[in-house]
């Protein structure tokens, strides 16, 4: 049987600009307060899909005049790199109720004293020990018209950064169904909904090292109608996850394949995708929020997401079954 479902997570970003002669003195008429710009598509990607949100990051600056979109890979000319860079957990998780969490990241990021001098029009964001530029814009006035800033050698710019990621959390008494469809299998045709699993292992926690729905090696869970565990089959394989440059990001699951003689059931209510990594058991699911049961054994375990079937799908000691979920995400 093949599976899909779909979820978004949405991004978004801020900068501030400060400066400051060398006895401490702010420099008022140069300041830039909160002004939106673009988290790119590569950037966001990266975040959420391959590093972690507390990654390592530096500011840049440049002249380039050229409007940033999100799929700007790059400042149009950059000039200059912030010396400091900074790592840390994400600053505050809020839960939305509606099953999501926001997750903010704010970096103070400074360049030296004298380090840019002359005139600078545009600002941006990457990482510090990895190819990639995560956000940036031209610098704006308060109406939103493009301008510059020019600096001297005896000033410094701090530059403040805020990125946003709203994600799927816990925070809904039913998890959210992102996919549907039905399934026909010897014994019949079976409906099922899909439901979303919170983003990270643990539902609210700020630890950036947390697990993410692509990062383990994954198996696929068979559930009864109680949410107790029958079953994993596969062979613990990681999914292949990629990237269009445009936002879209597909993970296939590898597809997993049980034996006749590996089990039979009459109740084979859920399938949920699972990780086994340094475990040697799998936790069940509440039936009622199509949950899985919050894993926080060392940020491992985390559950991808939970197919119910109505009926509840049989399988004998003479039938085999492959399970293939693929999933798409939008960032």
């Amino acid at each position: 049987m093949k599976l899909k479902f779909k979820e978004k997570i949405e991004s978004k970003g801020y900068y501030s600009l400060s400066v400051f002669k060398e006895d401490g003195t702010e420099v008022v008429e140069k300041a830039v307060n909160k002004t939106c710009n673009v988290v790119t598509y590569n950037g966001a990607y990266t975040i959420l899909f391959e590093k972690r949100i507390g990654i390592n990051l530096s500011a840049v600056v440049g002249t380039g005049t050229t409007e940033l979109t999100r799929s700007s890979t790059g400042l149009s000319n950059e000039t200059e790199t912030s010396s400091s860079n900074v790592e840390s957990d994400r600053s505050t998780e809020v839960t939305n109720g509606d099953g999501t969490a926001t997750s903010t990241i704010t970096r103070t990021l400074e360049f030296n004293l004298g380090q840019v001098v002359g005139t600078i029009s545009e600002v941006g964001l990457k990482y510090t020990y990895y190819t990639g530029f995560i956000a940036g814009q031209l610098i704006k006035d308060e109406f939103g018209d493009p301008t510059t800033i020019t600096l001297l050698e005896d000033e410094q710019l701090i530059v403040t950064y805020t990125l946003e990621f709203t994600f799927p959390d816990a925070s809904a008494s039913v998890q959210p169904i992102v996919g549907s469809g039905s399934v026909t299998v010897p014994t019949g045709t079976s409906t099922y909904n899909i439901y979303s699993q919170p983003y990270y292992c643990e539902y609210i926690d700020l630890d950036s090292t947390l697990s993410r729905v692509s990062s383990s090696k994954r198996m696929y869970v068979m559930n009864n109608s109680s949410g107790n565990v029958i079953t994993v089959i596969g062979d613990n394989t990681a999914p292949i996850t990629s990237h269009d440059g445009a936002g879209n990001v597909t993970i296939n699951f590898t597809e997993q394949l049980a034996a006749p003689s590996d089990f039979n059931s009459t109740d084979i209510k859920f399938i949920s995708i699972g990780a086994e990594d340094y475990r040697s058991t799998f936790s069940g699911l509440d039936p009622t929020s199509k949950r899985a049961v919050n894993d926080t054994f060392g940020g491992y375990g985390t559950t991808v997401a939970i197919a119910e079937f109505s009926p509840a799908l049989t399988k004998t000691s003479s039938d085999s079954m492959t399970v293939h979920f693929t999933a798409a995400f939008t960032v």
